[in-house]
């Protein structure tokens, strides 16, 4: 009899299941509404960065979707002829994240910067500069600057071109 005893397992009651099934949503619900609240206050610093760059001048910003890794957003604040006169570059993944300054390119007229001088920030943050600066270009054109593809339109485009047929080059006979 002593095989009895071993062979089944305990049996968790159906209201200890409820119990766990309760906690566990709860928890998700807090942790849902915690990201709400740290998204808004990214939000917030953003819109009041963007605000007081605003009302120093024109202000040119850049960014680069990351996804599942981290992105970035660059603003730079420019005069008249188009020189960087302030900048500030926000990257990372979380919305623990936050603007920092970013002044390499200070005194650099927007049109003429190299985005790789921002090769040592990451190339999330090159990215941004690149559409920073691409996007100026755009509008003192007088186009309408494009939005950025996402993360998933990155991915979709790469699996794309991987899978496509090549074509074969004719051969001169």
């Amino acid at each position: 009899r002593s095989s009895d005893l071993t062979s089944s397992p305990p049996i968790r009651s159906q209201k200890a299941e409820t119990m766990t099934f309760w906690i566990f949503l709860a928890a998700l619900g807090a942790a849902w509404v915690l990201q709400s609240y740290l998204s808004f206050k990214q939000t917030q610093s953003f819109t009041k960065l963007f605000v007081a760059m605003r009302r120093r001048g024109r202000v040119v910003m850049g960014r680069f979707k990351g996804g599942i890794v981290q992105g970035a957003i660059v603003l730079f604040g420019i005069d008249a002829d188009g020189v960087i006169t302030e900048g500030h570059r926000l990257n990372g993944v979380t919305v623990m994240a936050r603007f920092h300054g970013f002044e390499d390119f200070t005194g650099q007229n927007i049109a003429d910067i190299d985005p790789a001088d921002a090769a040592h920030h990451g190339r999330q943050v090159r990215n941004a500069v690149a559409n920073a600066r691409e996007n100026y270009r755009i509008i003192t054109a007088g186009g309408q600057a494009p939005e950025p593809p996402s993360a998933l339109a990155r991915t979709v485009k790469k699996v794309r071109g991987t899978f496509r047929r090549r074509t074969p080059t004719p051969t001169a006979d």
